[in-house]
């Protein structure tokens, strides 16, 4: 067993949650989702409706694109697929967005994506070709049916006032007639959560029912029966589906002071640092957008302790996001007792004095620190799953953490074993497809089912 100066043990002891604190975190999930069923207000988890009825179930053929606007990036997608048993084909372009429009107007915006669409069918000979499409808009907005979301507010560098309240699927329609000489049609919008689930359940079939994604922030969604949605009125909404898909919208549980137990000083002092103050708090414990920073933090303590490099000062560490999460999965992909990438990043820290033992503390640091990120996601899993009350489930992970971060798989997996009751049996699955192959599947199961 590793020891550790005691100023170390004394800071990660914080960080290292304990089996009672983790369950307590789970039964706190599973009242805020429940909560979320029944109101539209009052619970930090806000459990929304997809208007998306079913999963795909391997039956569908033909051809569908996929339009996902995430970020910087938007992606187009275009799907093949010929039934059961068979792999589907895809062919996909990203396109960068550029920073005018994406602080410009909305006509801007869905002029720019239309002209890629056209590009894009074009360039495989598929203009005339009247295709069905699945649009992936990874920003708050509130579903109004399973062809219209109204845009609540922007978030990944997006400021474009014009769209507000609006409905994106709307303005996209409307740039459609404008812009374009063929004819297409939008059959679904969806966030990022319902097209990876969508891709995990078309490869590990009709097991797989919840989706989890854990990247720069971490969401859920999963296959609800609508008659537990008591705050959504089926009837009056004109859906007569037995099943809806709930995006659970769970990294704002927090807000209401739920963590407070749990947060450190660096967690908090990365929260103030942030554009949303107070808000998704769950991304800021397990994000990767944020943990490397709470490493960061932590380090600059152990500096400013003198516990790390001789006491020697390192300017760098005092800078914002000096030090990014790549390091972390860098740092934990080495095996023990190897520190080629750890001694590789005191460099880039330009830190002058650096030998094993400052390598000891900083791959610990790293390991500490990720492992509470990935116990907070399993005890939010585990409130899933007893609410769910499956006997068996295939869980679709996917995300930056899941696809670089080296043990953050298996830490997830553990954690999930020691939290979930013994009788469900469930399995965690690499949802590695994607959202945008899922969004052209979710355009799929529309064409089914003639919504």
């Amino acid at each position: 067993m590793k020891v550790l100066p005691p100023e170390v043990e004394e800071i990660l002891a914080k960080f290292r949650l304990n089996r009672e604190q983790l369950q307590e975190i789970s039964e706190k999930v599973e009242q805020q989702m429940k909560m979320g069923l029944a109101k539209t207000q009052g619970s930090s988890i806000a459990m929304l409706p997809s208007y998306v009825p079913a999963l795909p179930d391997g039956t569908e053929t033909g051809k569908y694109v996929a339009i996902d606007l995430s970020g910087k990036n938007l992606r187009i997608m275009l799907l093949t697929m010929n039934g059961a048993g068979t792999t589907p084909t895809h062919e996909t372009v990203n396109y960068i967005v550029a920073n005018h429009v994406m602080k410009g107007t909305g006509d801007q915006l869905f002029t720019f994506i239309v002209n890629c669409l056209q590009r894009f069918l074009q360039e495989f000979g598929l203009v005339d070709a009247n295709l069905p499409i699945g649009f992936v808009f990874s920003y708050p907005c509130e579903l109004l049916s399973i062809r219209s979301a109204r845009l609540l507010w922007w978030t990944k560098g997006f400021d474009i006032k014009d769209c507000l309240q609006r409905d994106i699927v709307a303005l996209l329609e409307e740039a459609l007639e404008m812009n374009m000489s063929t004819k297409v049609s939008i059959k679904a919008v969806m966030n990022d959560t319902v097209g990876q689930l969508a891709a995990a359940a078309h490869k590990y079939g009709p097991e797989c029912t919840i989706g989890v994604v854990i990247g720069y922030g971490c969401n859920s969604s999963y296959l609800e029966k609508t008659s537990r949605i008591t705050k959504f009125d089926a009837k009056a909404r004109g859906y007569d589906h037995d099943n809806m898909i709930v995006v659970t919208e769970w990294e704002e549980f927090g807000k209401h002071g739920e963590l407070d137990d749990i947060l450190t000083q660096f967690d908090r002092e990365v929260d103030a640092a942030s554009v949303h103050k107070g808000k998704q708090l769950i991304d800021k414990l397990c994000g990767a957008l944020y943990i490397g920073e709470v490493v960061r933090r932590v380090l600059s303590q152990l500096v400013l302790d003198r516990v790390l490099f001789e006491g020697q000062s390192c300017e760098k560490l005092d800078e914002d996001e000096s030090f990014p999460t790549k390091y972390i999965s860098e740092i934990l992909g080495e095996e023990e007792g190897v520190f080629k990438a750890c001694r590789r990043i005191c460099e880039e820290l330009e830190v002058e004095m650096h030998g094993t033992g400052d390598y000891i503390i900083i791959r610990e640091v790293c390991d500490v620190i990720s492992r509470r990120g990935a116990s907070i996601v399993a005890a939010a899993i585990s409130a899933l799953l007893r609410h769910l009350e499956l006997s068996s489930v295939k869980i679709g992970v996917g995300g930056a953490l899941i696809q670089f971060h080296p043990t953050y798989h298996q830490m997830l997996k553990e954690k999930l074993e020691e939290l979930t009751p013994i009788t469900m049996k469930f399995e965690l699955v690499p949802a590695d497809e994607g959202s945008c192959q899922g969004a052209a599947l979710i355009a799929a199961v529309a064409e089914r089912l003639k919504l």
